[in-house]
């Protein structure tokens, strides 16, 4: 059994290298990315870290918004022995500094020129800080600060190390022990200051495999990436999840398109936020004010007739046949078609937290 979760996910990698486990919308098409890819992009960042003096138990951190490249960092630094850290993409330059300060991160995964602009005005106050990294260089092809080098460059400098350095990669991954500190996820805590909450990698592992078994989460299961990956929701329900139970993980195209690709994907698991579901309910109730009033009955009386089996069945009881017919054929006539206008007529596991 692996100890740690970036040797579980090279597991994957290796048994499953043909599969995929991810895709990201470009230029208006779903691109898949196979484990096998996965893991070469996890494997060049760890070794890029490595090349540049970062030992095990250092913390990088991530300043992005939910895309792919945020996944391959968090595996590469964890893959490198290191500790991943997520800073709230909307965090302002203070509260940047803050959390590189209190984490004493040397590298610092950043998306672009905005976010850049932030890591500069903090890095003063960071004396740890070593190097940023920009996963996305739009606007900054002329940036020329030796603190500062693109995703790509660096990848590749992980590439050339890996030729190098025989099977040093694989005996990273054997060497991090369960307990080692994996990840920080943090929250504002009580006085606004952040809060580091630590995870082992034994406590991820655990997660993952109990979430994926209580769930019942299986290969090839479809999940709508979009909450903030700095965040336990998104980070450990979402991904670490996700990889244990090899759920495809479809990353969003920005926060004004979730609605468009969840009905594009139509998973059948969806982790969201209250305020998420509260979107849907409020998208259900503007159609409803809309519908005719034959319509407005049918759906008022699916969903008490929905309501009644949930009551039966969250209170351990015997639904009666009646009810569970009435439930189900309202269920299918009026219900089914609200959850395909919303993406969601696939859905078998719905989480909130």
């Amino acid at each position: 059994m692996s100890q740690s979760l970036p040797a579980m996910v090279w597991e994957r990698v290796v048994a499953q290298a043909g599969r995929p486990i991810l895709r990201e919308k470009q230029r208006g098409i779903w691109r898949g990315v196979t484990w096998a890819e996965l893991g070469q992009r996890m494997r060049a960042i760890g070794q890029a870290l490595r090349a540049t003096g970062f030992e095990p138990g250092d913390v990088a951190c991530v300043l992005a918004e939910t895309r792919p490249e945020w996944v391959y960092a968090d595996l590469g630094i964890q893959g490198a022995g290191g500790v991943a850290a997520g800073v709230d993409p909307a965090a302002g330059t203070e509260l940047l500094g803050e959390t590189l300060r209190d984490c004493a991160a040397r590298v610092l995964f950043v998306e672009n020129e905005e976010q850049l602009d932030k890591a500069l005005h903090a890095r003063g106050a960071c004396p740890a800080l070593e190097r940023i990294v920009i996963l996305d260089m739009k606007g900054l092809r002329g940036l020329a600060d030796p603190m500062c080098e693109s995703l790509e460059a660096f990848m590749a400098r992980g590439e050339a190390h890996d030729r190098d350095a025989g099977r040093d990669w694989e005996q990273g991954l054997a060497a991090i022990r369960a307990d080692s500190l994996a990840a920080l996820v943090y929250t504002a805590g009580t006085t606004g200051a952040p809060k580091g909450v630590m995870l082992s990698h034994r406590a991820v592992l655990a997660q993952a495999e109990n979430a994926a078994r209580l769930f019942g989460l299986r290969p090839g299961d479809e999940r709508l990436a979009f909450m903030p990956m700095s965040h336990v929701m998104e980070r450990v329900l979402g991904l670490y999840v996700g990889l244990h139970a090899g759920t495809v993980g479809n990353y969003v195209e920005g926060a004004d398109t979730v609605l468009e690709n969840l009905r594009e994907v139509r998973p059948t698991v969806l982790a969201a936020a209250p305020c998420v579901w509260e979107r849907f309910h409020a998208r259900i109730s503007l159609a409803t004010d809309a519908a005719t009033l034959a319509q407005r009955v049918l759906y008022r009386w699916a969903m008490a007739a929905g309501g009644r089996r949930a009551d039966r069945r969250l209170a351990g009881d015997r639904v009666p046949p009646w009810t569970a017919l009435e439930a189900s054929l309202l269920g299918w006539l009026v219900l089914g078609n609200v959850r395909r206008e919303l993406g969601l007529d696939r859905l078998r596991v719905a989480l909130v937290g």
